[in-house]
């Protein structure tokens, strides 16, 4: 394991390697010790306090031996932290993940002036900057390899590691983007297949935000849909159906504008799509808040949790007695009971039926509300894609000069089977997926499935 871990690292170094070039001097700010004490400090974080410890399929202390080498052999500062996040990602979790470096990501990073969009596991080139130096007629082509290998098969080998996620689509949005990003001076290489079915070679060199200016205009392969709106909250109307888009559940004082909102819907709707698919988390609070909507009685059970317990004579004794056995392995839990949420007396439920709208952006407190919500009898129903799949309660990390970890402590149960919500997003009662025909035509498949099924009930 040490040798293949080595050699993986080694071949990201050639490809991506931040090595001194162009005049380049890339920050050197930790020591040796502190590259040490920073894995060291996370490994036994995660060892005693990641949630997830029993659903790992490989030997912690295996791993932490293994890396020490590649730690110590990086030359810079990108190379350790880009080290230890590999380290990290490598427990597959959403929550779980290194958040801050010591120096900023635009000094030494950079992406391509242009766009692509996974489309049913395709990725096409969706937009491009006009005046970038970039074959306009590249609009639209699907990206066949990158670096002579099948793009999937890159992703998967190259920049996979690097990212924290729980579950597979949530590793594949993550990584698209990723893949456009580089150190700067370097280029996105590879083979597409163009609309009129010719496949060519492009070159496009990462230099996206050092170019950038306020006057930048881009060629566009699809129309917007309706729901491109921007803003963290807003209602839209279809009629007599009206279509509230949630994109987080931050800050708390958000509920007070969900409380405006519901006020219209409960004026003058025949149905309510509330749409969450770009709802990112945030405050399980608001979270809460939303959901007092949905309930017509006036109290409502919140998740249950599990978390680690670390006893020491527990541990002691698990070695050659069976009922402290969870405890020496380190896979001893305390199960918290759901809470019981009282509804504000101020709040007048939803009279009108409601669907929901849920994605692969779907995530963390987003989740939360999806998992409160998912047992009730006569729910909403959930129309779209499954959901991102992490959600709990991070343990903040403090690395040397100011970097910073988090690493997941909490697991979520479903408030009425107790089942743990992990390794596996909120399923749609309906999936939705949009195609390319659909993208090019600014269609909102998804939200259009939505609207279908109310004018079939009625």
């Amino acid at each position: 394991m040490k040798k293949s871990i080595i050699l993986i690292f080694a071949l990201f170094i050639q490809i991506y390697g931040y090595t001194q070039s162009n005049n380049i001097s890339y920050p050197q700010i930790n020591t040796q010790q502190d590259k040490l004490f920073g894995l060291s400090k996370v490994w036994s974080e995660i060892k005693y306090n990641f949630v997830n410890i029993d659903r790992i399929d490989f030997d912690l202390d295996s791993l932490y031996n293994s890396t020490i080498p590649i730690i110590l052999n990086t030359t810079n500062d990108i190379e350790y932290y880009d080290a230890l996040q590999r380290f990290i990602a490598s427990f597959n979790d959403g929550h779980t993940e290194l958040i801050e470096r010591t120096y900023g990501w635009n000094e030494y990073n950079d992406y391509i002036p242009a766009n692509v969009t996974d489309i049913d596991g395709k990725i096409y080139f969706t937009t491009i900057r006009k005046n970038a130096g970039i074959d306009s007629t590249l609009l639209g082509a699907e990206i066949l390899e990158i670096e002579d290998i099948p793009v999937k098969k890159y992703i998967e080998q190259y920049v996979y590691p690097d990212i924290s996620a729980s579950t597979d689509n949530h590793r594949w949005f993550q990584s698209i983007s990723k893949l456009l990003s580089g150190r700067k001076d370097t280029y996105l290489k590879g083979r597409a297949r163009k609309v009129d079915g010719s496949i060519v070679n492009f070159s496009i060199e990462r230099n996206g935000e050092t170019t950038r200016t306020p006057n930048d205009s881009y060629w566009v392969w699809a129309k917007e849909t309706k729901q491109q709106n921007r803003s963290r909250i807003n209602l839209t109307w279809d009629g007599e159906i009206a279509i509230l888009n949630i994109r987080a559940f931050w800050p708390e004082t958000l509920c007070t504008e969900i409380d405006s909102l519901a006020s219209l819907v409960n004026e003058k709707a025949k149905g309510l799509v509330i749409d969450l698919r770009a709802n990112g988390g945030g405050s399980s609070n608001v979270a809460e808040h939303l959901q007092m909507y949905l309930e017509h009685n006036r109290t409502f059970l919140s998740f249950g949790s599990q978390t680690r317990i670390n006893d020491s004579y527990g541990r002691s004794q698990g070695n050659y007695r069976d009922e402290y056995k969870d405890f020496y392995l380190g896979k001893a839990y305390k199960e918290n009971n759901p809470d019981t949420i009282i509804v504000d007396k101020k709040i007048k439920p939803f009279d009108c039926p409601v669907i929901i709208l849920i994605g692969k952006y779907t995530f963390s407190a987003a989740e939360d509300f999806l998992v409160n919500i998912y047992e009730v009898p006569n729910r909403p129903l959930l129309i779209g894609e499954p959901t991102g799949g992490s959600t709990g309660a991070p343990l903040m990390v403090p690395l040397p000069h100011g970097a910073l970890a988090r690493i997941c402590s909490l697991r979520i149960l479903f408030p009425y089977s107790g089942k743990p919500f992990v390794g596996k997003g909120i399923q749609p009662d309906i999936i939705t997926k949009q195609n390319v025909s659909d993208f090019l035509n600014g269609k909102d498949t998804v939200l259009d499935t939505a609207m279908k099924y109310f004018n079939s009930k009625n």
